[in-house]
């Protein structure tokens, strides 16, 4: 588990550096580490974008076919996060909000919930069969 700063995008490279770390002591294949570390980016940028807390919480978990990667804010988002920020307009135009479409793209499966804790968005990945 790591706890970064909120509030600093800059943030969101600690936390990527942090799960390309874990998945390295743990072995895990090139494009497996490569999508975590994508979407662990992602999500942290979302929390320390889109939040006003002052810590956002990163953990990693493995299982022996996925690993999982899920950020925590403090409790103080403006809601749930939305597939698309934006809707219409042209691809310059909607540059900013591909943080979930991103996560969905890579991810087997993603998810959110809510505890007096805060919010989570979770994001699992397939490893994926070295030969």
């Amino acid at each position: 588990m790591l706890t970064i700063p909120g509030r600093d995008l800059a943030s969101a490279r600690t936390a990527r550096h942090y799960v390309r770390d874990t998945c390295r002591s743990w072995s895990l294949p090139g494009g497996t580490t490569d999508d975590l570390v994508a979407v662990a980016g992602e999500l942290a940028a979302n929390a320390l974008e889109h939040t006003d807390s002052r810590t956002v919480t990163v953990t990693c978990a493995l299982t022996a076919d996925t690993a999982t990667v899920g950020v925590t804010d403090d409790g103080r988002s403006a809601g749930t996060p939305v597939m698309s920020a934006s809707t219409g307009g042209t691809e310059v135009e909607c540059e900013g909000g591909r943080g979930l479409l991103i996560t969905d793209a890579l991810a087997t499966r993603w998810g959110t919930w809510r505890s007096d804790g805060g919010l989570s968005v979770w994001a699992e990945v397939a490893i994926e069969a070295t030969s």
